[in-house]
């Protein structure tokens, strides 16, 4: 009882510091796509002296109050990054846990109600045919109902991995050349074309990306996240455990990227 109460606390903690969020407005062009690997949830969790698994509770707040922001200061496309394809290696219980937040969390009407009125077209990405059930139809509604919506994207990187990304797109893009729907010739000349075929095909590439929960005196690594869409991207690594992140440190990382001339190898 008193866990769930000093979770109920944390939780109240997190809400109300993102709905205190900064007034801030970026301008059109300078920042479409933001991307944040979530780290640090069980840290945060232990920092609080609860069972570890609360951290991704946490983490689901964290993510609400950011992706409100992020739409309020102007960015278009927004990505987080919460399981990987290493991540089934946890212990059974702690997995069984995570995937039946998930299955709640993308069922919630009150997020459903609240991504469809702000017209955010919502998209998974990563594979799909090693998660549970409720949690696959849950994400393939919420796809359904947004797929018309181009004025926000919101992108959810489940059961995802680099590799394993780019060895799909490898198979997608045999596919179509055994069909003949592309010619190789075409990929050499134009290897642009290359990002049709994954997953976050159509979309922004990322600008920024943050992780989060990056020990001070680590060496960060990038766990092979987007590794062809994030090239020329901007990297931020914080020290800050992704449940403890606020709206003032994220806008820190953001200004320090704004301020920051990208030359993308000109």
């Amino acid at each position: 009882m008193q866990n769930r109460q000093k979770l109920n606390q944390w939780l109240e903690e997190i809400k109300v510091r993102w709905e205190k969020s900064p007034d801030f407005k970026i301008a059109q062009g300078k920042l479409g796509h933001l991307a944040i690997i979530c780290d640090g949830n069980r840290r945060a969790a232990k920092a609080r002296g609860l069972d570890l698994y609360f951290g991704h509770r946490a983490g689901i707040e964290v993510i609400q109050g950011a992706a409100r922001t992020c739409r309020k200061w102007g960015i278009k496309t927004l990505t987080f990054w919460v399981w990987s394809t290493e991540n089934w290696e946890r212990e059974e219980k702690q997995v069984k846990y995570i995937m039946n937040l998930a299955a709640r969390f993308l069922a919630d009407s009150q997020l459903r109600r609240e991504i469809i009125e702000n017209k955010v077209k919502f998209t998974q990405i990563g594979r799909r045919d090693r998660l549970p059930p409720k949690v696959k139809e849950a994400l393939a509604s919420l796809e359904e109902e947004t797929k018309n919506f181009n004025d926000y994207r919101l992108n959810l990187a489940m059961d995802y991995g680099g590799l394993d990304e780019v060895a799909r797109g490898i198979a997608k893009i045999g596919e179509a050349v055994k069909k003949e729907r592309l010619l190789f010739e075409k990929i050499l000349k134009n290897p642009q074309l290359i990002f049709n075929y994954l997953d976050t095909a159509s979309q922004a590439l990322p600008d920024l990306v943050i992780r989060t929960g990056v020990n001070r005196g680590e060496l960060p690594h990038t766990s092979g996240f987007l590794p062809l869409q994030t090239s020329y991207a901007c990297w931020a690594f914080s020290p800050v455990c992704f449940p403890d992140l606020s709206p003032q440190t994220l806008l820190l990382e953001i200004r320090k990227f704004l301020g920051y001339q990208r030359r993308l190898g000109r």
